[in-house]
């Protein structure tokens, strides 16, 4: 049919124009950038999965860092705590040379002024070595006691979940948390092995004390005015103070005092647990059963052992209670000392290699983890290029393609125009 108002063929042409601009647009947008997503329109679920994959990559290249700073820190640390060992190695070949019966007072005295210096410097360089700004052998704490100090803890984010931390815990190299109360001379009088962290703890079930009845428990005495349950016996001790005397109360008076145990939360029982605050061993037994069917004592649990890197070497000793330590260093000045400084410095020693061993094994642990982490990023960054880069291959041809058709297609618009043009001869 011979029309003029509607160029169809034209218009087809115009409309392929169009649609092949569009094509050629989106090929020359994905060769000038690289991406086969460049907005949410091209692929809407591609975007989501690779931005969310991006997030986790990212995550995942910062948690090798974070492996590396941590294994960073266990070198600084393993460097210092082998001087250390070797400190303890020389104290030790020191100790061998005074327990010889060929040196004098005199000699040992001189010798022993050296043990006391390297002694002092394992304390500076466990107060001094630093990471990062953070004191990383001397512990959590400042003070340190018989009763131990907190370890330098650290939760490395390994993982791109929160749930994905690995621990690490470096004990205290400060020589005088290597404690023994128990030891009252150089020589090993007393010795019972480093001082737990937490002493020995003991539970009193207390039964009923009828008027004029009383017991005695840790130096503490409790006189009954009335019929006393022991629940109300043990809630009276268990809301003072450790140390204090209880104040009368609830039919009950009190004298003396609580010596040298704590005691914690009863629970509304009648049984009350007390922990020594010596820090003795658990085969130190300072409760008694008072043996009237007042209070029955249950078999002491031993104390968890010392923070401290230097195992059961006791390097220092002496010390009555753990509130006012009168710490003394073990010394070589006499032959039975020097002896017994050769066996606490063999246990310092195997103490101190276990605690090294332990860093060799963090940094072994991190060394794989970031390996695997490492390896986990390249093959998440592979699957984001699938999804997101583009072909060049296949884009550079599309271009090919949509630049021919815009040449053919302008072509054949120029036709459907000069079509219509014959029209006109109709009307001559």
């Amino acid at each position: 049919m011979s029309v003029i108002n509607t160029n169809t063929a034209a218009n087809i042409s115009a409309n392929a124009i169009r649609s092949n601009e569009r094509e050629m647009s989106r090929a020359m947008e994905r060769l000038s950038t690289g991406s086969r997503i460049n907005s949410a329109k091209d692929d809407a679920a591609g975007l989501a999965i690779s931005d969310r994959m991006s997030a986790q990559t990212r995550g995942i290249e910062q948690a090798v860092r974070n492996a590396n700073d941590a294994i960073s820190l266990l070198r600084t640390a393993e460097g210092a705590t082998k001087e250390i060992t070797n400190m303890l190695s020389r104290m030790r070949e020191l100790a061998v040379q005074a327990a010889s019966g060929t040196y004098t007072a005199t000699d040992r005295a001189a010798l022993d002024l050296e043990f006391g210096a390297l002694m002092d410097e394992i304390d500076r360089v466990a107060s001094n070595t630093k990471w990062n700004g953070s004191a990383i052998l001397s512990g959590s704490t400042t003070t340190y006691t018989p009763a131990g100090a907190g370890t330098k803890d650290y939760s490395i984010q390994i993982g791109t979940d929160a749930s994905q931390s690995m621990d690490l815990n470096l004990n205290v190299w400060k020589t005088n948390v290597a404690f023994d109360s128990q030891m009252t001379a150089a020589s090993g009088t007393g010795r019972d092995g480093v001082d737990p962290k937490a002493g020995e703890s003991q539970v009193v079930t207390f039964e009923q004390l009828t008027n004029g009845q009383s017991v005695t428990i840790a130096g503490l005495t409790i006189t009954a005015g009335a019929t006393v349950s022991g629940t109300v016996i043990a809630e009276q001790i268990d809301s003072q103070d450790s140390g204090s005397t209880p104040s009368a109360g609830n039919n009950l008076t009190f004298s003396g005092a609580l010596t040298g145990y704590s005691t914690g939360d009863n629970g509304g029982t009648a049984a009350v647990t007390f922990t020594h605050t010596g820090g003795l061993q658990g085969s130190n037994t300072d409760l008694t059963d008072p043996g009237t069917g007042i209070a029955s004592v249950a078999a002491a649990t031993a104390g968890t052992d010392a923070v401290g890197a230097y195992g059961q070497g006791s390097l220092f000793f002496n010390s009555n209670t753990l509130a006012s330590p009168t710490a003394t260093r073990i010394n070589i000045t006499a032959q039975a000392n020097a002896s017994q400084a050769v066996t606490e410095l063999d246990n310092a020693i195997n103490g101190a290699a276990a605690e090294r061993a332990k860093y060799g094994s963090y940094m072994s642990r991190l060394q794989h983890a970031a390996d695997n982490l490492s390896n986990t990023a390249v093959n998440t960054r592979a699957s984001i290029s699938q999804i997101k880069d583009a072909d060049y291959a296949s884009e550079t041809s599309e271009l090919a393609r949509t630049q021919i058709i815009a040449q053919a297609s302008t072509a054949m618009l120029a036709q459907a125009n000069q079509v219509k043009q014959t029209v006109l001869l109709l009307l001559q």
